[in-house]
């Protein structure tokens, strides 16, 4: 088999090193919370340069290695950085497997699957990070609760990342980024434990590249 091992052993040690420093900022107090989210934006970041520098099967391999770590850890309790947060949730152990699904489903559109890591990063963070921090109108979901709020705000992240792309594309596909955010918006508002790392990332490829022409 083929495999990119130079850049593909220095993904590795960078990402390991990712975790390295969420347990370190985590044992120094730092909630939760936040060494996760941090590890989660920088994780989905960097999946969108990834094409820049490694094969498919490159990242085939490191969606499995850390498939396995993140569900050996979670399974013996350690990463607490990561996998101790209050509520219940597989989000970290399907992370991997969800931005494979969207590398396999769009490979040979990098923009799309830029924009498929990136709506992972940034939006799906943000309506976190607003549905915590302010009250509003919420709705139960099979392992937790969803906000209005929070979805406001994924949407409108998931339409500005979308307008950047189809401008950069040079397409003009303004309606067709509004209905990507809006169906983007209905996944993540739909799904609890975490699953939403799981959908999002695939459905949002496809759409960027079908939808936006990415």
């Amino acid at each position: 088999m083929n495999v990119s091992w130079l850049p593909l052993l220095g993904t590795t040690v960078a990402l390991l090193g990712l975790f390295a420093m969420s347990e370190f900022a985590g044992r120094h107090g730092l909630p939760a919370e936040t060494t996760r989210r941090l590890v989660h934006i920088t994780g989905a970041g960097t999946t969108a340069l990834l094409p820049l520098y490694l094969q498919l099967r490159d990242v085939v391999l490191l969606a499995i290695a850390f498939t396995v770590f993140l569900g050996w850890t979670r399974v013996r309790g350690s990463l607490r950085s990561v996998h101790a947060v209050a509520r219940p949730t597989l989000g970290a152990v399907v992370f991997p497997i969800g931005l494979l699904l969207a590398a396999l489903a769009v490979w040979l559109h990098p923009a799309a699957l830029a924009y498929a890591a990136l709506m992972l990063a940034v939006a799906d963070p943000a309506a976190s990070v607003v549905g915590q921090r302010f009250r509003g109108p919420s709705w139960q979901v099979p392992g937790g609760r969803k906000s209005a709020l929070g979805s406001i705000a994924f949407f409108a992240v998931a339409l500005a990342l979308g307008t950047v792309f189809a401008l950069a594309a040079g397409n003009g596909a303004i309606l067709a980024v509004a209905g990507a955010a809006a169906v983007l918006t209905v996944v993540e508002a739909s799904l609890g434990y975490g699953l939403d790392n799981l959908f999002i990332p695939g459905i949002a490829g496809l759409l960027g590249e079908q939808w936006l022409r990415l």
